[in-house]
Parts: C-alpha cells; structure tokens; sequence
C-alpha cells in the first residue's frame, strides 16, 4: 500500500472518530440539557474528548448503560471505606494483642513445658507415697505395690508421649480346669 493512500486511509478514520466529537453547544442541543446539566455529568464521570468536546456516542454510552450511576467520587468514597474498614480491622487484632488476648505461641509451648513436667514429677511420686504407706504394713508388699505403681505410671506417660490413651493392662484369666 502506498504512503499517500495510507495516509487517506488515517484520515478517514480520523473522520470517522471525529464525526461524533461535538462542542459543548452541540452537546447540550443533542441531549437538550443545560450547560450546567452537561457540567455535572462531567464531574460524575461523563467522557470528554478534550476541553469543550464530547464524544457524542461515548457520552450516550456512559449516561445510557447506567455508567453514570457510580461517579468517580462515589468510587473514592467507598474506597476511602472500605480501606477504614480493613484498618479499623487490623487495629482491633493488634489492640487485642496488646490487651493479652492473644497469646505468643512461644509462650503457650514455654507453660505447657513447664505443667507437663509437674504432671510427670507428681505421678512418678506417687509409688513412692504409696511404698511408704504400705510400709508399716509389710515392707515386701510396699515394694511390690511400688513397682506395680511405677510401671503403670512409666506406661502411661509413654503411651501419651506417643500420642497414644493409655489402656491399662487388663486382669489376667485365671486357667480353668
């Protein structure tokens, strides 16, 4: 294609586009508004091609296919709130951080150290506390009771380290005849 006829080729193109670009008079006689009809819609977001012209088929478009219902300013402020929303979310989280009602996990796992090694220090005495019970009854029995005790104790604790419930152990059958 030559340089000539691609060049009139633009134009008509151009003319095509601009055969619907008007002046702000033409605008308000086609539409039969005010100026200031015209300069509100403007502000709500209506297209203009430059300063005093209107694309008279882009400014149908907006006013007709509801575009002007939301303008620019209405957007702005339901951005602003939206974004008030997600801080005054963010600032609650942190005020309550602040007020303890959030706990570092640090310290969750430092106090449940610590009240798990009380549990195992407290369940372990017990066979001795029972040992010493027995003993003003029968010392062989306190012993025996002691080392019953603590198995089940050993057992128990090891079940639950593993993640298991302890069952305890179940009365043996006695061997019928």
């Amino acid at each position: 294609m030559s340089e000539m006829q691609e060049n009139n080729d633009n134009k008509k193109a151009d003319n095509l586009s601009s055969k619907y670009v008007c002046s702000t008079a033409e605008t308000c006689d086609f539409f039969q508004i005010t100026r200031e009809t015209l300069s509100s819609w403007t502000r709500k977001g209506a297209p203009k091609e430059a300063r005093g012209k209107y694309d008279i088929q882009k400014v149908m478009q907006w006013r007709y296919q509801g575009q002007h219902m939301e303008t620019p300013a209405t957007r702005k402020l339901k951005a602003e709130a939206d974004l008030k929303e997600a801080k005054a979310a963010q600032e609650k989280i942190k005020l309550g951080i602040t007020r303890t009602k959030y706990i570092p996990v640090e310290d969750v796992q430092a106090d449940l150290t610590r009240v798990f090694a009380n549990v195992k220090k407290s369940l372990l005495a017990i066979s001795h506390l029972v040992a010493s019970d027995l003993a003003g009854v029968n010392q062989e029995a306190a012993e025996v009771a002691k080392g019953i005790v603590d198995n089940r104790i050993e057992d128990a604790l090891k079940a639950m380290a593993e993640g298991r419930v302890y069952i305890g152990r179940g009365k043996k059958k006695k061997a019928q005849n």
